[in-house]
């Protein structure tokens, strides 16, 4: 897929786009700016990027600074954006007004990329028929979200271009460019198809060549369950914080974003009750005795049910964020500098060594947040709930119940196995060992 100028070599190995350059702070984070007209009496001021070129905000500001143009009057620039017919439409000083500025640009921008597509079948142009669409409003919100992320993306980086040009290796290429990635890719494809598919009956081309890409493998790994040293070393070191979200997962097979959002239920409340993100279905997830006991042990008179050391609630990355750093407890943070990682790895090791101890192993152990829903499957499968029961509780399909009862079907008919041999062992024996003596038990 084509960017928007000529490129230039960046910070790192990334790619600029023209009048687009970066630096490091002394901590290594890379910053960029564009800025037109360096080394002259002409040099313009330095425009912010936001974020990195990983980034679809990065692209498409790219996009709009590419469209600026300056007059100086009086000793001082006035800036313009261009438009689709060469308009000129003034925009506020960017150092004098910087909030302004940005509004009046991505305005400016967008009417421009409107104006355009009267002409020409674009990637802008489809992403705003796509949008207005039924087949993108019927979406749900998160799934919206995300499909945002990625329109914005594609339209950052070549929105003014014919979506009919575009061919197989440029998809493959903009897809590449997030193997490393693998969950990210997969999206990006899943959303770029989605988009051409719309815009075949709609004259915007004639076949989806996205569709020859290669398809990204999916994650094999599946999440696992947490074995009861897990839970007893968690709940011995880590912070007390993050106890009951666990519960709460364990005891309601919610996600980590449903649970954080949970309203702590009345006293007298006989379910939790929520609205999955997700799906968008409503849980209505009875009490568990014990569970019941914790609540009532943590009773609080906030609304939410889940709080911090410090009787604030939890917001959902500020949860991540402490999950994460809980488990990398000892650990070199990969977030800062060598030198200040591994210093503070040093010392919590020392400070604390059973605790890195054990978030080391439950760490290596590939156990994470996730892993408490399949624990909650496997409970109430081993209690003897049907698939449709542990499906309607913990908000799951029941195809998806179904595999993840497999471990717990083996184990079943391993146990039935064996306490049938149990039963019938004093007419087998003779059969199998003859009457062989049994040294090791006789002494």
């Amino acid at each position: 897929m084509k960017r928007n100028g000529r490129p230039k070599a960046g910070v790192g190995k990334v790619d600029l786009p023209l009048y687009v350059s970066g630096y490091r702070n002394r901590a290594g984070r890379a910053y960029y700016y564009y800025q037109r007209y360096r080394g002259t009496d002409r040099v313009w001021p330095r425009l912010p990027m936001p974020f990195t070129p990983h980034d679809p905000e990065f692209w498409l500001r790219a996009a709009q600074y590419e469209r600026l143009d300056a007059i100086c009057e009086a000793g001082e620039l006035s800036f313009g954006h261009t438009g689709h017919a060469g308009q000129r439409r003034p925009l506020p000083h960017p150092a004098k007004d910087p909030a302004g500025f940005l509004t009046a640009l991505a305005e400016a921008h967008a009417l421009y990329e409107r104006e355009k597509a009267g002409d020409h079948k674009t990637f802008g142009a489809l992403i705003d028929l796509f949008t207005q669409h039924a087949a993108y409003q019927s979406l749900k919100p998160k799934t919206r979200q995300e499909y945002d992320r990625y329109l914005d993306m594609i339209r950052g980086v070549c929105g003014d271009d014919a979506v009919r040009d575009l061919t197989t290796v440029d998809a493959q290429q903009a897809i590449d460019t997030f193997q490393d990635r693998p969950a990210t890719a997969r999206f990006f494809r899943a959303v770029l198809m989605r988009l051409v598919d719309f815009g075949i009956p709609r004259g915007y081309a004639d076949a989806n060549v996205v569709d020859k890409t290669e398809k990204v493998g999916a994650d094999s790994t599946p999440y696992k369950p947490w074995p009861e040293w897990a839970f007893e070393l968690f709940f011995e070191h880590a912070r007390i914080g993050l106890h009951l979200p666990v519960y709460s997962a364990l005891y309601t097979g919610q996600r980590s974003i449903d649970v954080i959002g949970m309203l702590r239920p009345a006293p007298e409340a006989e379910a939790i009750e929520l609205v999955t993100h997700k799906t968008g279905g409503n849980v209505w997830a009875p009490i568990h005795s014990e569970y019941r006991d914790i609540l009532v042990a943590t009773h609080t008179d906030t609304a939410l049910l889940h709080l911090r050391e410090d009787g604030e609630a939890w917001t959902l990355a500020g949860f991540r964020t402490a999950w994460q750093r809980e488990l990398s407890y000892g650990q070199c943070d990969p977030q800062k500098s060598p030198a200040t990682r591994q210093a503070e790895a040093k010392r919590e090791a020392a400070d604390n060594p059973a605790r890195a101890a054990a978030m080391t192993r439950i760490r290596e152990a590939g156990l994470v947040f996730h892993g408490l829903r399949k624990n909650s499957v496997c409970m109430l499968l081993e209690a003897g709930c049907t698939e449709t029961e542990v499906s309607r509780l913990v908000e799951m399909s029941e195809q998806m119940v179904r595999h993840y009862s497999r471990d717990i079907d083996a184990r079943r008919v391993a146990k039935s196995a064996m306490r049938k041999l149990e039963d019938g062992w004093s007419d087998i024996r003779s059969t199998v060992l003859g009457k062989a003596r049994n040294r090791l038990t006789e002494g």
